[in-house]
């Protein structure tokens, strides 16, 4: 039975990539539902984008795949979801653009991923380097928070991919607030979000997500998630993380306090001394509340106070 879900170019590559040899014309409409026209033009689409398939008067055979391809199609029934850019200035800048036009509806997620970024973008301005091999996307998200609660989005994406690092790597991974992810030598990824907001709700949230995945910036305390090749691919780190996230994205829209208290759990500095970043201030860094503002407490005053995100940052100051 075809699925009318699966894209012509997805059936296709799945037919070449399951056969040892050569398939031909007749057995490629035959199985795909679609003409022999329909399928020659999925096989010139699959080898532009540099899948390397042989064409001769027999049928067709794929010589050298792209194993580590994260083009829509790969992602089978989920591929209109996605958009995929070999080279953009950032994923930020194209769901901004998106997300403020019909393409994304409301209510829909969409997903832009893209191979490089010539500007990409961190926290404050900052910029953001993609390295060789890592997994640049961002998220659409349409799901009418309130604006209040917009933080719980970048909690969740943390603790979804905490998660995820944690079990494909067996190595410990740590949440650092407001919005990065750290292993024990340095930092491996960056959450960075942007909202649009109607009143008190949010028109969409958008998070922006950067993993060096094999290779580190030459900055000091930044990390890869694997120090050798990568035994999972892109495609595979990112399916892993949309099915966790969408179970951490129900815990925020639903407002509850188990997300704070996963976020707690797998963060690297709750509970210890912390130098905040510009003052130099000692403080101890107690968590996050539930909507995902710092509390901290000033040894030698009364009681503990909150910090926004995006107000300030810690320096770890513990052993």
């Amino acid at each position: 039975m075809v699925n009318e879900k699966e894209s012509l170019k997805y059936k296709v590559l799945k037919l070449l990539r399951e056969s040892p040899g050569v398939v031909s014309g007749v057995e490629l409409s035959k199985e795909t539902g679609r003409s022999r026209v329909a399928a020659w033009k999925a096989v010139q689409g699959l080898q532009e984008a540099g899948y390397g398939i042989e064409v001769s008067r027999k049928g067709y055979r794929l010589v050298s795949d792209l194993t580590d391809s994260i083009y829509p199609w790969e992602f089978g029934t989920d591929e209109a979801m996605f958009t995929h850019f070999a080279s953009t200035e950032s994923t930020m800048a194209e769901a901004k653009r998106m997300a403020e036009s019909d393409k994304a509806l409301p209510g829909e997620t969409h997903i832009i991923t893209a191979d490089m970024q010539t500007h990409g973008v961190g926290q404050l301005g900052k910029s953001w380097t993609t390295t060789r091999g890592s997994l640049a996307f961002t998220i659409i998200t349409r799901n009418q928070l309130p604006l209040a609660c917009h933080s719980r989005m970048t909690m969740a994406a943390q603790v979804a991919l905490t998660k995820v690092l944690r079990r494909i790597t067996s190595r410990p991974f740590y949440i650092r607030w407001p919005n990065d992810i750290w292993s024990e030598d340095g930092k491996v990824v960056g959450i960075l979000e942007e909202l649009n907001a109607s009143g008190n709700l949010c028109s969409w949230i958008n998070l922006g997500i950067g993993i060096n995945i094999t290779h580190r910036p030459n900055l000091k305390g930044t990390d890869s998630i694997f120090h050798r090749e990568a035994p999972i691919t892109r495609k595979e780190i990112l399916t892993q993380f949309w099915d966790e996230f969408k179970v951490q994205e129900r815990l925020a829209a639903e407002e509850s306090p188990w997300l704070a208290e996963e976020w707690n759990r797998l963060c690297l500095d709750a509970g210890h001394r912390m130098r905040l970043a510009g003052s130099g201030k000692m403080v101890i860094f107690r968590g996050v509340d539930n909507f995902g503002s710092a509390l901290i407490y000033t040894p030698g005053s009364r009681g503990e106070h909150l910090m926004l995100p995006g107000t300030g940052s810690f320096i770890k100051s513990y052993i």
